[in-house]
């Protein structure tokens, strides 16, 4: 199997606009993408790192745009810019999100401590731009073929029931969460659309790391914009994400 590189441009545009529909799945030729569980009875666990220094994309991947996390340095700088936020509440507000979305849906994210282990690496950007940036890598059997995927806008959304075992999907490799250390960042909303909150941006990023796209421009932590109308993930959100993975796993 090859790797193929998909490049997310992350656009979170501070402004009103209408409702999120229903929630998107990331769609790339006609393929789904998603983690693939090999336990059929188990949620399917996915591995992430917090970066402790630099990191770079692993050889022989290919990536359309060389600033969306092609290189990479540690976590806590992210907050560089942001002397009333420190690392330790940037780290709180990731570890929030994960479990945000492990209660929405059949999904356990479980830190490491080796970055090139992980399924999805976190860490701050070497060449600062924008605000927020999600790339990821799939499996495919057709060799290497770049493929564009930029989400500033609705995207398409997959109404199947059974996306698991849909001959269309795609595994996903690795995902790649970077954000930018030169903005300024926030913990909470208060109004300022200016300055981002931490826990809405990390929970957006690793929604489209779990395969997700955008709904809508507002309504929805999967909304591309930023509007802080929304704290918490809405019901097209986690309906989208139970798409891929099914509804979290009671516990006996």
């Amino acid at each position: 199997m090859k790797a193929l590189l998909i490049a997310f441009t992350v656009a979170l545009f501070a402004a009103g606009a209408e409702p999120a529909s229903a929630g998107a799945l990331l769609e790339v030729d006609g393929h789904l993408l998603k983690w693939v569980s090999h336990e059929t009875d188990a949620s399917t666990v996915i591995t992430y790192a917090v970066l402790k220094g630099p990191y770079a994309l692993p050889g022989g991947r290919r990536i359309l745009s060389p600033d969306n996390c092609s290189a990479m340095h540690a976590f806590n700088d992210i907050v560089a810019s942001s002397p009333g936020t420190s690392a330790e509440a940037a780290q709180r507000a990731l570890r929030t999100a994960f479990a945000a979305w492990e209660a929405a849906a059949s999904i356990k994210f479980v830190e490491v401590s080796d970055p090139q282990q992980a399924n999805i690496v976190v860490g701050s950007q070497d060449f600062p731009v924008g605000r927020a940036f999600t790339n990821l890598s799939y499996l495919s059997s057709h060799g290497f073929s770049p493929v564009e995927k930029a989400l500033g806008g609705p995207g398409p959304s997959s109404e199947s029931g059974d996306a698991e075992t849909s001959a269309t999907v795609r595994g996903i490799e690795q995902s790649y969460v970077c954000l930018n250390p030169s903005m300024r960042w926030k913990t909470g909303f208060d109004g300022d659309l200016s300055v981002y909150d931490l826990r809405h941006t990390f929970t957006h990023e690793i929604g489209h790391a779990i395969g997700l796209d955008h709904p809508g421009s507002s309504g929805a932590i999967m909304a591309y914009r930023y509007d802080e109308r929304v704290s918490e993930l809405q019901a097209s959100d986690i309906a989208a994400a139970q798409r891929l993975y099914g509804p979290p796993k009671q516990s006996r």
